[in-house]
């Protein structure tokens, strides 16, 4: 019966067959057929605290790189028949033979192989079990990777390698004739089997030819922990010859294996090893015990034949708050079947932080305003707050605002300027991005306060004398700007004076001379940008210097203001007489000045009961004069009772005395500045000698 063709993929195809359908042996952490398979999570760490959202899963995976267990045993049957010296690439189907066996063992010899022993038969006409040490005796058993004479030949393929048509010629040579028969073949396997101490024991069977003698007595006797893999090799040999109870196939089906049909015996050394190799398929997640899903993001991509690692990266889905488990399965196959092993962590989903920052909240500019924030966050980690100020309307440019304890939920704001601010206060638990709230903060304006340094209430100052206010402002506020004005009651139009400032003060000052006499309550105003206003008032009184005497004279003689009175201070002064010889003759003189500092109000005036002048040739009585400044201006009056015996009164008159003098009577004289002079009597000799009698003078 001819056989199907099986070239390239589906000679690989057929290994994967082979390696599933050997029974399933598994324990953790490694495969079936004791490959060890591993998979870690790197990240998170079980416990880890994260946000919600997806959550990312990194790791490795391996498969055949730590200790395997070792409980797998390998029989070799090598058919050497006649027929095997048909070509094969390279040589004939022997040697095809050889090297499959090689293959095979150079994957059970790898290091952290699952594979503890390995022995060997030869069948032809008969069979004969290999000696597979160097050791004297007929050795049955060695471990794959032993090369006991150290020739640098594994002991196993070196006994293997020496089988030639009709026998082998390692350790020890052995002949089985030149025809093929599969039964004596079974029961030299069966001594190799016993011989082996592992609980798994896999015999690869190698024949290209068909056998008689029926088979299902002796393979129905293998022990059920020992499996017969047969392969039909060459485009003469078949897996069921027809006769089933001396094929292939009743081998294989009797000890719970499988038959491949092997008809290019160049694709026998690719074939063959897959009985025990292995292999990572693929890494699946699973969430909170869910369906597993495919983990694609894999490097090296899989599947990987081992020994393999890998690294992945996985990506849940949203996860809400609470704990989830995260497990991640690597999935392998080795000559035992199909196998996985499971790594699972925990995170705790954490809820982002609840912020209500309070308010609305309204205060003054310039004026701490308490703040009352909270923030809820029981699962923490960590929290922190901070707030912050934003204007929102009708706030100048430049207005800043500051907070006493910016990261703390009960802190004070001050703004330096009024308006409406958004206030933010954000939270941070170190896990998810800021959690933000806002409320407003409403500032309404505060006016400045405004004082009058100088001058002091109630001062002094001379008519036509500039006067400067200084008034000293201050401002709660330290972002308003202001003007002032100055109104110096005295009819004159309110004056805009100038103002020097920083933050938060300034001073207004102004300059201003008053032209009457009287008293002022100067008005200062200070007004902010946002048209608040404060004012302070001073009281100043204008006044006049005023003086009254009773006598002087000037020219040929001298005489001083006798008796003599000034004011600012007031005064008042008497003199009972006064004697000139050849001049004047002057009794009871009296002179007074006096200001009042509350009006600004000035009297001044001079009396003299009687008076002698030049020899007696004028004599006069009953003289006074009186000058007054007051708030209507500057007046004088004088009086003069007799003349050399006339009566005179209050009238200006000038009277000649032949000979002698001029006498003004009454005399008022205003000079350019507003001045004022007012004489009761005063005489001008022909000789330019003057006298006066009863004199006051104001303005000067």
């Amino acid at each position: 019966m001819k056989s199907r063709h099986l070239t390239g993929a589906a000679a690989l195809a057929v290994a994967a067959l082979v390696a599933s359908q050997i029974q399933a042996h598994a324990t953790d952490g490694n495969l079936p057929g004791g490959t060890s398979i591993s998979v870690d999570i790197t990240s998170p760490t079980p416990g880890t605290v994260v946000p919600q959202g997806p959550v990312t899963i990194t790791g490795t995976a391996s498969v055949g790189t730590g200790v395997a267990v070792k409980d797998t045993a390998l029989t070799y049957v090598v058919d050497v028949s006649g027929s095997t010296a048909s070509p094969c690439a390279g040589g004939d189907v022997l040697s095809c033979e050889r090297t499959a066996v090689a293959n095979l063992n150079t994957i059970a010899a790898a290091p952290n192989t699952v594979v503890g022993s390995v022995g060997a038969v030869v069948f032809a006409t008969t069979a004969a079990t290999v000696d597979v040490g160097p050791a004297a005796g007929d050795q049955l058993l060695t471990a794959p990777e032993t090369d006991a004479n150290g020739n640098g030949a594994r002991d196993v393929e070196e006994a293997v390698g020496s089988a030639v048509q009709g026998g082998v010629n390692q350790f020890t040579a052995k002949s089985v004739g030149g025809g093929t028969t599969f039964v004596p073949a079974v029961q030299a396997a069966t001594t190799v089997t016993n011989a082996q101490s592992q609980a798994r024991k896999v015999v690869l069977f190698l024949s290209d030819g068909f056998a008689t003698g029926d088979v299902t007595g002796v393979a129905g006797a293998v022990p059920a922990n020992v499996d017969y893999f047969t392969f039909a090799v060459g485009p003469g040999s078949a897996c069921n010859s027809g006769d089933y109870n001396a094929s292939l196939q009743a081998i294989a089906d009797l000890t719970g294996g499988t038959c491949t049909s092997v008809p290019d015996p160049a694709n026998l050394p690719n074939v063959v090893p897959g009985v025990i190799a292995s292999q990572l398929t693929n890494l699946t997640l699973r969430v909170n015990g869910g369906a597993p899903t495919q983990i694609t993001n894999v490097t090296p991509a899989l599947p990987e034949t081992g020994p393999a690692s890998v690294g992945y990266t996985a990506t849940t889905g949203v996860l809400t708050s609470g704990t989830h488990e995260l497990c991640v399965t690597a999935h392998g196959t080795d000559g035992g079947g199909a196998g996985t092993v499971t790594e699972c962590t925990t995170v705790i989903v954490n809820d982002p932080p609840v912020v209500e920052p309070g308010g609305p909240y309204a205060g003054q500019e310039g004026t701490p305003v308490a703040l009352a924030g909270s923030v809820v966050d029981p699962d923490g980690p960590s929290l922190s707050t901070q707030w912050s100020a934003t204007p929102q309307s009708g706030v100048d440019p430049g207005t800043t605002c500051s907070f006493s304890a910016p990261t703390s939920l009960n802190t004070n704001v001050t703004c330096n300027d009024d308006g409406v601010w958004t206030l933010t206060l954000t939270a941070n638990d170190g896990l998810h991005p800021d959690v933000v709230a806002t409320t407003t903060l409403t500032l309404t304006n505060v006016a400045p306060q405004v004082t009058i340094s100088s001058p002091a209430d109630g001062t002094l100052v001379l008519r036509n004398t500039p006067v400067t206010v200084t008034a000293p402002f201050t401002d709660i506020a330290t972002h308003d700007t202001h003007t002032c004005t100055v109104d110096f009651d005295d009819g004159t139009p309110v004056v805009t004076g100038t103002v020097a400032q920083g933050a938060g003060s300034g001073t207004c000052t102004a300059t201003h001379p008053y032209a009457g006499v009287g008293s002022h309550d100067v008005l200062v105003t200070v007004t902010d940008d946002d048209g608040g206003s404060a004012t302070a008032v001073v009281r100043i009184v204008s006044h006049v210097r005023a003086e009254a005497w009773s006598l002087s004279a000037s020219g040929l003689i001298n005489v001083a203001k006798t008796p003599h009175a000034t004011c600012p201070p007031s005064s008042d002064r008497t003199t009972a007489s006064v004697n000139v010889l050849g001049l004047a003759s002057v009794q009871a003189l009296h002179a007074d000045c006096h200001l009042d500092t509350a009006t600004g109000r000035t009297d001044a005036g001079a009396e003299v009961s009687s008076a002698s002048l030049l020899g007696g040739a004028i004599t006069v009585s009953d003289i006074e004069t009186s000058c007054v400044a007051n708030e209507q201006g500057l007046s004088s009056s004088s009086r003069v009772g007799t003349l050399n015996g006339q009566p005179i009164g209050t009238a200006p008159l000038s009277i000649g005395v032949p000979g002698v003098a001029t006498v003004h009577l009454n005399q008022t004289v205003v000079g350019p500045n507003g001045q004022r002079a007012q004489y009761a009597v005063r005489v001008v000799t022909l000789l330019g000698q003057e006298i006066i009698l009863s004199g006051c003078r104001m303005g000067f």
